[in-house]
């Protein structure tokens, strides 16, 4: 019989993930921790230690990065080939060993899926997103593509078989923005239909306009009826409950006028808002030389258009310098305790650290003080 049971562990893994991964009620204060794709998959990452760490720095939430819809940290029995390890459920056991915090409360465990489809691309360049200069994305799918193609359904049957799988406390969506490729003859077929358009705004010179609010609308729009589309996918699983998953989305901000958005990248708050739960807004300040006073001008910004705050996360990214740093580079542990302290003011009552993976023991150290856990 013990063999019998084994072997059913084995072959349905994800089973035993514990049946809830949100509490009843949510923290008045969430303090989460982004694991990155690599240490979920990684089959050496010492849970027990990542557990013990997010105790002893208060954090009542994490969110594991589930992968792509062509690299899953799971077998996906509709896309088996996706699996970046056959045969391993990398999120039922990493969810086992952290959905409890240290009182025996439910932590908050949600899951992040990475847009981006590279490898897609690259077998198939006529879904990647085009550029006003003829040239494809190596990551992002075009508009259409997300709007109404295999791209954006696969997204949609994604998030539902996440939802249905295991139930998390809310599923993210990253790397979803249509910043500059979003100009191919597919698009602007998809561009005229959604706006009686007859062609893109143009410049005096004939060029397109790539700045033209009515094309960030558009992507706004685009965007949002694929968010719209995951929605109502969740509200479907496990019988109708899968409604009570938070369907969230990272967001990129505009430093100049915060209050705006991105609505270059497709990032209008108010229209996203319109069809997700809640925005990750990155407030991330190392990339771009960004101060924790400008951190806490973007919570004033929103606070002070009339936004509900407690519909907004505030990430704090740990990177520093370039994204193509080797070794990557982190902001000090002083930048981020103070950044930190800056993203939850004026009403904000979620804030983010991300990734795991830049989190140094003097991060996690000063993390324990920021939170209020140490003493």
């Amino acid at each position: 019989m013990a063999a019998v049971t084994a072997a059913v562990l084995v072959a349905r893994p994800w089973e035993n993930v514990p049946p809830v991964m949100r509490p009843e009620v949510a923290p008045e204060d969430a303090r989460s921790v982004s694991v990155d794709f690599g240490i979920v998959t990684d089959p050496g990452t010492d849970w027990a230690a990542v557990d013990q760490h997010l105790d002893a720095v208060g954090a009542n939430g994490v969110d594991l990065n589930a992968g792509r819809v062509e690299f899953t940290a799971f077998d996906w029995p509709a896309h088996p080939d996706a699996a970046a390890e056959p045969g391993a459920d990398h999120l039922a056991r990493a969810a086992r060993a952290l959905h409890e915090n240290a009182d025996g409360s439910t932590r908050q465990v949600g899951l992040v899926v990475d847009a981006y489809v590279p490898e897609w691309i690259a077998a198939d360049p006529s879904v990647a997103g085009v550029s006003a200069h003829g040239r494809r994305s190596p990551y992002q799918a075009s508009a259409t593509q997300l709007a109404t193609g295999e791209v954006g359904d696969r997204l949609v049957e994604y998030v539902a078989a996440l939802g249905e799988r295991y139930d998390p406390s809310q599923i993210a969506v990253t790397e979803l923005f249509l910043y500059r490729y979003s100009f191919g003859a597919d698009d602007l077929a998809l561009y005229q239909e959604m706006t009686g358009a007859d062609d893109w705004p143009r410049t005096a010179d004939g060029e397109i306009d790539e700045d033209s609010p009515a094309i960030g609308r558009w992507r706004s729009e685009v965007i949002a009826g694929l968010l719209t589309r995951m929605r109502t996918a969740l509200d479907g699983v496990r019988g109708g409950e899968g409604a009570e998953i938070a369907l969230a989305m990272d967001v990129r901000v505009d430093w100049d006028d915060p209050a705006a958005g991105a609505p270059a990248s497709g990032h209008d708050y108010r229209i996203l808002l319109g069809a997700a739960d809640r925005l990750v807004v990155w407030a991330y300040v190392g990339p771009g030389d960004r101060t924790p006073a400008q951190v806490e001008g973007l919570t004033g910004a929103l606070r002070d258009e009339g936004f509900d705050m407690s519909r907004f996360t505030m990430s704090v990214g740990l990177w520093a310098g370039s994204a193509d740093a080797d070794p990557p580079q982190s902001i000090t542990p002083r930048l981020m305790t103070r950044t930190i302290e800056a993203a939850g003011t004026h009403g904000v009552t979620a804030v983010n650290v991300t990734p795991l993976s830049h989190l140094s023991d003097a991060h996690w150290a000063a993390l324990a003080k920021v939170w209020g856990a140490d003493g």
